[in-house]
């Protein structure tokens, strides 16, 4: 198959790794950001090919493949509390823990809410303030700069724009309109520091 079998030719691989040695005279530091593409690049044993002017760093991956079987564990006992309404992005739902999913304690009467933005979470807190809301916040870089924001935000209170008054985290973000904006621009720029200093 084209372009498939290829990559399982031995010899086109180590003549394709000695001529990355001859060119890759500069260190040069190379970050994946997918899970899989890291377990399939220590699989097949990728970093012994490379010279030692390249680096490989692992990236932030998807929830489905960096979510610790502990951490999901933790998120299906805490469902199984009373007075509790567990909130996650739908990517995280059917991944299992050790011996359940979020999916299954769902249908087994937990509640358990698929939100598509970290604002759906909050709303549910306004309108359940006699619940316990757990908002699983992971993702990917599409949504980790709304997560920190609404997480730094919550609770604590926020001036409104004309400085005359206080409101809480949902009020900001609604009357706002580029308070997610700003902050992730905030949170982007710290992101982009720390990946800087690491190369």
């Amino acid at each position: 198959m084209k372009f498939i079998d290829e990559y399982r030719d031995k010899d086109l691989v180590l003549k394709l790794a000695e001529e990355i040695k001859k060119v890759s005279t500069k260190p040069v530091s190379l970050m994946e950001v997918c899970g899989g593409h890291t377990m399939s690049i220590q699989r097949f044993g990728l970093p012994t090919l490379l010279p030692g002017t390249i680096r490989l760093l692992s990236g932030p991956g998807c929830p489905v493949c960096v979510s610790s079987r502990k951490f999901l564990d933790q998120a299906i006992s805490y469902s199984r509390l009373p007075d509790v309404i567990i909130t996650t992005y739908g990517d995280l739902i059917r991944v299992p823990g050790s011996s359940s999913t979020l999916d299954r304690e769902k249908a087994l009467g937990a509640d358990i809410r698929i939100i598509y933005s970290v604002m759906d979470s909050l709303e549910i807190a306004r309108k359940n303030p006699d619940k316990k809301i757990i908002f699983l916040g992971i993702g990917f870089e599409t949504t980790s700069p709304a997560s920190a924001a609404a997480t730094s935000r919550t609770g604590r209170p926020e001036r409104d724009a004309s400085g005359g008054g206080v409101m809480d985290a949902a009020t900001f973000f609604s009357s706002s309109s580029n308070a997610v904006e700003r902050m992730a621009t905030d949170f982007a720029r710290t992101v982009v520091s720390a990946i800087l200093e690491a190369f």
